[in-house]
């Protein structure tokens, strides 16, 4: 029987279980959703939905030398960018897809945003593709991966 391809590392795995994840985590998104709405003008999308369903919340605090990059820490908080909509427009604009706030990292210099195609994007003044998924980015960021 062939073994199903892994979602991550062990390493991976294992921060973000001491963060609160675990394999089917649900929480709501609608408090972000509304938040972000009301305040910021930003409509979710289903690829930003899917993710922060089942990591919203998180917080990552480890930072250090990584594999080829520092580790940052991060939090998986859209709240995080309630009044910066001017600054996601620029992003957005920049990676060439809408991208939705879904976190920051790096002591809160840097944005974590997702296109709804799940590509995931880096950037405070400018927009850096990142990863292709919400959970390659993850593993980047745990590991230190550039």
């Amino acid at each position: 029987m062939e073994e199903s391809p892994r979602r991550w590392s062990d390493q991976t795995d294992q921060v973000l279980r001491a963060a609160g994840w675990q394999p089917g985590r649900a929480v709501s998104t609608s408090q972000y959703e509304q938040l972000l709405s009301e305040r910021g003008g930003f409509t979710i999308h289903p690829a930003a939905r899917s993710f922060l369903a089942e990591f919203g919340g998180l917080e990552v605090q480890e930072r250090g030398p990584g594999i080829t990059a520092l580790k940052v820490d991060f939090q998986i908080n859209p709240a995080l960018a309630e009044w910066d909509d001017e600054i996601f427009d620029v992003l957005s604009e920049e990676a060439g897809a809408y991208l939705y706030p879904v976190g920051m990292a790096g002591r809160r210099n840097m944005y974590i945003g997702m296109a709804d195609d799940g590509r995931v994007f880096l950037g405070m003044d400018n927009a850096h593709g990142f990863a292709e998924t919400g959970d390659r980015a993850l593993e980047k960021l745990v590991e230190g991966l550039r």
